[in-house]
């Protein structure tokens, strides 16, 4: 127990008015004569005895209700979550969650307007001395400011559904940031959120400088829903007069099996395709479509299906652009390959250029799907620096080592990019014993390896490190466990080393019927495409390469009878734009710059809204306790209100009342002794 006024203790002394009074008893006798004094004695001593227990009583009856009345007067109270903030000099920083999830009804009503309503009644708790700060999904900066109860109220009444989501450990590590601005002397910060599982990561909650965390669950509805999780199609690359394989995932979170579900793709605003599918209960299924890429330009379509009452998530949104060629580039040391030559020069798929070490454009880098390194002596200078801002942009480099290379530039130039590098020559024979068909480059290449395949055989070849930084994948294994061809993913781009060279006498790789399946899919796979389509809520940037235009040029993107101007970063003849938080409406879209179509982009919903799992008051005491975070506190506003939460964080759990009745209830005692105790 602690007190708010601790002085007013001394009062206590007080006691000992009624202690003087029992003490000196200031009535005064008068005698009585009896003529007969035989029973005298008995009244006497049974009066005597009757008046000392009833003076006796009214004197603990006074001393208990001076002493109530002086602990009422201090305030007592009983500290709660361990702590007790300051009456004044208050930061308070509110997140309400708005995302799609806040707009079903629950048992009391929206639940959105409930979280609203929680929120008036937490800052009504405080005093407007206070400061106040509103945050919601969307990370607005009109809201991440201190600002006055009244402003705060005002701000909330404009919250409105955002398709943003944004996980527990995200919002906390923004509210830590958002209180180093914060002079006050108590810093608090509340959560108020269905609580959805797979956003409420409160285990990843990193340790806050602020001074409490306060988690308000509003009490959900557990909502069946079927929807569309994700599209991909069967091949990056989508050639004209081809067919393309729409692969749609569509998930079902609900204990419901459906049947004969329709499913339908729509094509440049007309429907092109329609399947039906089955599905368990928490569970996915997968469906493909077949179209026909007729238009050698852009195809922009989406896949619909039919749900209610969650509808956000019924439609998915794509777009691609149809590849009419792989720009290719081979750059040789004294000779272009021959191998090479043959392989894309009468291909049409494929714009394929060589060029001399000693006469390389690095401008052109940028417009390249794929660069061969061939025999070079070694990788250093202008070339290695472009190199590697070529492949961290997105571009992919494919390395036949010369005969006689120097290993430190090599090495050099691979430990930049954090991949393996050739260590030495083995001369030892040695043939291929593995292949990876699990390696994209194979995909619909291989059905099945037979036994007694023949593979390609390496009269020597160089060893590669395995002290990569990256995560490498094998793709050709010799007989001894080193690697004849192995890829690595290097930021946006991908590098692919051979242990070999092309030349004859390193070995017959290059005659093998391997060879061009092989070196064919790198090439294929390389093509630069955009993304088929992005997530509304990522800061991923939307990335324009080997676009001509002036600086003074202006990028737009247009849709839905909406408009944006992004935010634009150029580097080399990459252009990074970025629409933060601008869209907010699904839907397929347009890049635009200088009235020309650049580029076709589609948005789509954060698919975290769509499973409607919620953890339960239970649940999140658990995750609480088992975070490695301390000062995280449930507030069951369905247990205790809001406000008097509030109240009691403040000042502990207020004891003054209860003190004040036993105070009248002693005096009351007191009355009744005096006025019926004979």
């Amino acid at each position: 127990m602690s007190f708010i006024y601790p002085w007013f203790l001394l009062a206590a002394i007080s006691i000992s008015i009624p202690i003087l009074i029992h003490l000196f008893h200031f009535r005064r006798y008068k005698k009585i004569y009896f003529s007969n004094t035989k029973f005298l004695e008995q009244i006497t001593d049974e009066t005597e005895k009757q008046s000392k227990l009833k003076h006796l009583l009214v004197l603990i009856s006074r001393i208990l209700a001076i002493c109530c009345l002086v602990m009422a007067f201090s305030r007592p109270f009983i500290p709660v979550a361990d702590s007790v903030m300051s009456l004044e000099g208050n930061a308070v920083c509110v997140f309400i969650d708005n995302s799609f999830s806040m707009e079903d009804e629950s048992v009391k009503g929206n639940m959105l307007d409930l979280a609203k309503e929680k929120a008036r009644e937490l800052v009504n708790a405080y005093d407007y001395t206070d400061e106040f700060m509103l945050l919601t999904n969307d990370f607005e900066g009109k809201h991440q400011r201190f600002v006055s109860k009244d402003e705060f109220i005002s701000m909330l009444n404009e919250v409105k559904i955002s398709p943003w989501v944004r996980s527990i450990s995200e919002i906390t590590l923004r509210q830590n940031e958002l209180f180093q601005n914060s002079s006050m002397t108590n810093n608090i910060a509340y959560i108020i959120s269905d609580y959805q599982k797979n956003i409420s990561d409160i285990e990843n909650i990193e340790p806050f400088h602020f001074d409490k965390l306060l988690l308000i669950p509003v009490q959900a509805n557990e909502v069946d829903n079927l929807y569309i999780d994700s599209v991909w199609t069967d091949s990056p690359i989508r050639l004209f007069n081809q067919t393309a394989t729409i692969n749609v995932r569509i998930k079902n979170a609900s204990s419901n099996f459906y049947e004969n579900q329709p499913l339908r793709l729509f094509v440049n605003n007309a429907q092109r395709g329609v399947a039906t599918f089955d599905i368990a209960p928490s569970s996915n299924s997968i469906v493909s479509l077949t179209i026909t890429v007729d238009k050698p330009d852009f195809i922009e379509g989406y896949v619909e299906i039919s749900d209610f009452p969650i509808t956000f998530d019924n439609n998915f949104f794509f777009s691609f652009k149809v590849t009419s060629d792989i720009n290719v580039l081979e750059i040789y040391q004294d000779l272009p390959d021959r191998f090479l030559n043959a392989l894309f020069s009468n291909d049409s798929l494929f714009y394929f250029r060589k060029s001399s070490v000693r006469n390389v454009d690095y401008s052109e880098f940028s417009a390249k799907s794929l660069i061969i390194l061939n025999g070079l002596k070694s990788i250093g200078g202008g070339l290695a620096i472009e190199l590697k801002r070529y492949v961290e942009n997105g571009g992919n480099i494919l390395v036949f080592p010369g005969n006689e290379i120097e290993m430190e530039s090599y090495q050099d130039f691979l430990e930049a990019l954090n991949v393996n590098y050739y260590t030495k020559l083995d001369e030892n024979r040695v043939n291929v014993s593995v292949i990876n068909v699990q390696h994209n480059i194979y995909k619909d290449v291989f059905d099945k390896i037979p036994d007694n395949i023949n593979l390609p055989v390496a009269d020597k070849h160089y060893v590669l490190s395995r002290l990569m930084r990256i995560r490498g994948e094998d793709i050709l294994i010799l007989r001894n466990g080193n690697s004849l061809l192995s890829s690595f993913a290097v930021n946006k781009g991908n590098i692919f080393l051979s242990a070999v060279g092309l030349l004859e006498s390193f070995s017959n790789f290059p005659r093998h019927s391997v060879f061009v399946p092989t070196v064919y899919n790198i090439a294929l796979q390389s093509g630069r495409l955009q993304p088929l389509y992005y997530i509304i809520g990522e800061e991923k940037p939307i990335v324009v390469r080997n676009y001509s235009y002036r600086p003074d040029e202006v990028f737009r993107i247009s849709g839905n009878d909406f408009e944006i101007i992004p935010l634009q970063r150029t580097t080399g003849n990459v252009i990074n734009l970025y629409q933060y938080t601008q869209i907010q409406q699904s839907g397929n879209y347009s890049l635009i710059a200088n009235n020309n179509l650049v580029d076709r982009l589609s948005f789509n919903y954060d698919r975290r809204e769509s499973e409607t799992f919620f953890m339960s008051i239970s649940e999140i005491r658990s995750a609480i306790d088992e975070a490695a975070v301390e000062n995280i506190y449930l507030l069951d506003s369905y247990e205790i209100s809001v406000d008097k939460f509030v109240t009691q964080m403040q000042t502990g759990k207020q004891l003054w009342a209860l003190f004040l009745l036993l105070a009248l209830g002693f005096l009351l005692a007191e009355v009744l002794l005096l006025r019926f105790l004979k």
